[in-house]
C-alpha cells in the first residue's frame, strides 16, 4: 500500500524543503499522511476545477507546484477561492501536496524543465536565490536574433503569446527563471546571458533590460512553469508503478490573448 507520506518522502528527496525560500509554504498542506493512495493528479495550481477533476478520476492526492495555502488563512469558508478549494479537497478526502520554490531550485526541477523545453545545452545554475540554486543558464542550439528568439520561445512553450524587449544582441546564451523571476536579472547578466526568459514581467524591468543590452522575454507564468507537471507525474509514475498518475487536462492558463 502506498500512502501520502510515501509520495511526500519521495518528492522531498527530489526537492528537499530546505531548498525552499524562507517565505514559502511547501509540503503537505492538507490531508492525512497515512491515507492510502491509488491515484495522483499533477497540476500547476490547485483550483476548484482541479479538485473536481481529481475526484472524478478517483485520485486521493493532488501534487501541485503553487501552494494551495500561501498567505495567512484565518478562516475556511466558501466566500473565497482558497476556502472553496480547501473545503472541496477535504470533503472529497483528497490530500494536497505542493512543491514550490524547492522544486524551482531542485536538480531536474522547474528551471531545468524550462531549460529542457527551450532545448538549452550545457545548462548550469544561475547562482540566484537564498541557496544559490534559483535559475539556470545554457546555450541555444543555434544563434538567433531577438524577434526570432521570442517566436522560438512562444513555440517551445506553446504560449498564447509572449512580450519581449530587443536587447540589440545576437542570442546564444540564455538564462531562464520560471515564474516571476525579474529580480534575478543581474544574475543572468553576470552569467553572460544575452536573453532571459521569465514570466510576469513589469514595464520597468523591460526598460532596464533593454538599457543593459539584454533581450527579456516574458513568456507568462503558466507556460514557464507548467512543464514541471509532467516531470512530477513522470517521477511519481516511475517510482510507484502501481499508481494511476495523470497530468491535469482541465487546468490551463487563465491569461488569454486577442
Amino acid at each position: 500500500m502506498t500512502t501520502v507520506q510515501d509520495i511526500l518522502t519521495f518528492l522531498e528527496d527530489f526537492a528537499p524543503p530546505a531548498l525552499a525560500e524562507g517565505w514559502d509554504n511547501v509540503g503537505l498542506l492538507a490531508g492525512d499522511r497515512a491515507q492510502a493512495v491509488s491515484g495522483v493528479l499533477c497540476a500547476l495550481d490547485v483550483t476548484e476545477q482541479v479538485v473536481d477533476e481529481a475526484a472524478a478520476a478517483g485520485a486521493q492526492l493532488i501534487v501541485a507546484h503553487h501552494p494551495a495555502i500561501f498567505t495567512s488563512v484565518s478562516r475556511v469558508t466558501a466566500d473565497d477561492a482558497t476556502g472553496r478549494v480547501l473545503r472541496a479537497a477535504i470533503r472529497q478526502d483528497i490530500a494536497l501536496l505542493c512543491m514550490h520554490t524547492n522544486a524551482d531550485c531542485a536538480e531536474g526541477g522547474v528551471n531545468d524543465a524550462l531549460a529542457a523545453a527551450l532545448r538549452l545545452t550545457d545548462v548550469r545554475h544561475m547562482g540566484a536565490g537564498e541557496n544559490g540554486m534559483l535559475g539556470r543558464v545554457g546555450e541555444l542550439p543555434c544563434e538567433m536574433q531577438p524577434q526570432e528568439f521570442a517566436r522560438y520561445v512562444k513555440a517551445c512553450l506553446q504560449a498564447g503569446g509572449v512580450r519581449f524587449c530587443d536587447g540589440g544582441q545576437t542570442i546564444r546564451r540564455v538564462a531562464v527563471g520560471g515564474g516571476a523571476c525579474g529580480k534575478l536579472m543581474d544574475h543572468a547578466l553576470d552569467k553572460g546571458a544575452q536573453a532571459f526568459v521569465i514570466g510576469d514581467c513589469s514595464y520597468d524591468l523591460m526598460q532596464r533590460a533593454q538599457s543593459l543590452g539584454l533581450t527579456l522575454v516574458d513568456a507568462g507564468h503558466f507556460p514557464t512553469e507548467n512543464p514541471m507537471t509532467a516531470v512530477f507525474a513522470g517521477r511519481i509514475a516511475a517510482a510507484f508503478p502501481a499508481l494511476s498518475v495523470t497530468v491535469s487536462a482541465r487546468h490551463t492558463d487563465c491569461i488569454e490573448f486577442v
